[in-house]
């Protein structure tokens, strides 16, 4: 028998006041070697966007990743009192909105670590736009996604050349998020119709 897996919707608790609505949502954005949302990011040249893995102009320096594919399970593995816990996270549409009004209004876009495993802001990187694909409100995705509306993107610029020359080294590959959110239990599904759904939203 396949075993099952719980999926949670993430959430943004509004009944939370003080620092524990500070708390809540995009806290920091890091750049990661295996993003959580399986895609790498398109660099830039000066004049149009170029494909993956082709060669880069410096002159820019910019760098464009999804942060947040909606409607995608994310796996999650945690330990709680020696417990070892499986489930996934999706964050939805309406609540991709709330995220992203809440970390422009926190004013969090300077904050950007290399890697999760440090304490510390990259010197000479920053957040200079984050955005939601929205067909009705007439938004697309950059050219070369092929997300689900209502994910997040979000672009770096980068004038560390250490970091600069990681990127081009293919050591990081694309942009993670650290934050808190509410989860709400949807529904326990075994791992080949969660495939199923990440395959049918990837579409690779």
């Amino acid at each position: 028998m396949e075993k099952k897996i719980p999926i949670y919707y993430a959430t943004i608790n509004e009944d939370l006041a003080g620092l524990e609505l500070k708390q809540q949502g995009i806290q920091n954005i890091a750049l990661v070697d295996s993003p959580a949302m399986l895609t790498e990011w398109l660099m830039f040249s000066e004049q149009k966007p170029i494909e993956f893995k082709m060669a880069l102009q410096e002159d820019q320096r910019i760098i464009t990743a999804p942060v947040i594919i909606a409607d995608l399970p994310i796996y999650r593995k945690v330990n709680e009192d020696g417990i070892e816990k499986e489930f996934y996270v999706v964050y939805k549409k309406d609540t991709n909105m709330k995220v992203l009004q809440k970390y422009m209004s926190d004013g969090n876009q300077k904050k950007v670590k290399l890697t999760h495993d440090t304490q510390d802001l990259s010197k000479g990187v920053f957040v200079f736009e984050v955005f939601m694909s929205d067909e009705s409100r007439g938004i697309s995705q950059p050219k070369g996604f092929d997300l689900p509306d209502g994910t997040i993107f979000c672009s770096m610029k980068i004038n560390n050349d250490e970091i600069w020359q990681e990127a081009k080294a293919g050591k990081v590959k694309g942009i993670s998020l650290e934050g808190f959110f509410d989860l709400e239990k949807e529904i326990d599904l075994d791992e080949k119709q969660i495939e199923s759904i990440i395959y049918d939203l990837i579409r690779k």
